[in-house]
């Protein structure tokens, strides 16, 4: 994200595209707020694992990540740079991704683009 440049006064952000406004920067509308209703385009990242990974490895990485997320210096490292941190359980990451990839798989049907 662009906080450094927003805080050193060299941008100014019009929006953001999330449908909350973001922590680090609370005077900025949404998109949604702005008249753009339902907009919504974030950036997001997750840790996969190989299908048949056992559940104990799973359930142990899982806690490791959440725990830095809520309290360590990854999780503010994140939160400077702009992110909006969620820890959560593998389900929440396959819901999140279930919901999203619909969305994407439209705009990319729409745009006309092809793998090749």
């Amino acid at each position: 994200m662009l906080l450094g440049h927003i805080n050193d006064g060299t941008m100014r952000p019009l929006a953001v595209t999330s449908l909350v406004r973001l922590p680090q920067i609370p005077d900025v509308p949404t998109l949604d707020e702005s008249g753009f209703k339902g907009f919504t385009s974030i950036s997001w990242s997750g840790v996969v694992a190989p299908v048949r990974t056992p559940t104990a490895i799973i359930q142990r990485l899982n806690a490791a990540i959440n725990a830095e997320l809520k309290s360590g210096d990854m999780r503010e490292t994140l939160l400077r740079l702009g992110a909006d941190v969620k820890p959560g359980t593998p389900e929440d990451f396959a819901a999140f991704v279930a919901e999203e990839a619909p969305k994407w798989a439209e705009v990319i049907k729409s745009s006309g683009m092809k793998l090749e």
